[in-house]
C-alpha cells in the first residue's frame, strides 16, 4: 500500500525558503563579498530567501529545476560508483573537460526550467518564432560557431 504524501506540498514555501537561505548563505560565506561580517551574510540571505519564498514565479522555478538537478547529481553519483568499482581511478573522471560538461549540463537544466516557468516574461516564444522564420540566419550563426570551434581546435597546441 502506497503512502499519500501530497500534503507535503503545503510546506513547499518553507522548504524553498530554507533551501535558498542555505545556498545564498554558503555562497556569501565562501566568496566573502560582504567581508567577514556574519550578520550581513545572514541578513542578505534572509532577504533573498524571503523574496524567493513569497514570489510565485520563483517558487515554481525552484520546484521545476530541483528535481532535474537532483536526478543529474544522482546519475553522476552512480557513474562515480561504477567507475570506482571497476577502475578505482577517479582522475579519469575529474578532468577539466568533464567538469565543463557537467557545468554546461547544469546550466542547460537551469535555462530549460527558466524557459518553462518564465516563458511569458522572457519572450522565448518570440525568439523561437524568429528562429523558425529566419532559418538562413540560424544556419549562418551555426556555421560561424562550427568554424570558430574547428579553428580553435586546429590552432590549439
Amino acid at each position: 500500500m502506497a503512502i499519500d504524501i501530497t500534503g507535503i506540498t503545503y510546506f513547499m514555501p518553507i522548504f524553498i525558503f530554507l533551501f535558498v537561505f542555505a545556498i545564498i548563505f554558503a555562497i556569501l560565506n565562501k566568496i566573502k563579498v560582504l567581508g567577514d561580517n556574519q550578520f550581513a551574510h545572514l541578513l542578505v540571505s534572509f532577504i533573498i530567501a524571503i523574496i524567493f519564498a513569497t514570489t510565485t514565479n520563483t517558487q515554481e522555478y525552484i520546484t521545476t529545476v530541483m528535481p532535474w538537478v537532483v536526478i543529474f547529481v544522482v546519475c553522476i553519483f552512480f557513474i562515480l560508483l561504477i567507475l570506482g568499482m571497476s577502475q578505482q581511478k577517479f582522475e579519469i573522471f575529474f578532468k577539466p573537460a568533464t567538469i565543463w560538461v557537467i557545468i554546461i549540463a547544469i546550466l542547460i537544466i537551469f535555462l530549460v526550467s527558466a524557459n518553462q516557468v518564465f516563458s511569458n516574461l522572457l519572450l522565448f516564444e518570440n525568439f523561437k518564432n524568429t528562429i523558425d522564420t529566419n532559418s538562413r540566419l540560424v544556419g549562418g550563426i551555426l556555421l560561424a560557431i562550427v568554424a570558430a570551434l574547428v579553428s580553435w581546435i586546429l590552432t590549439k597546441k
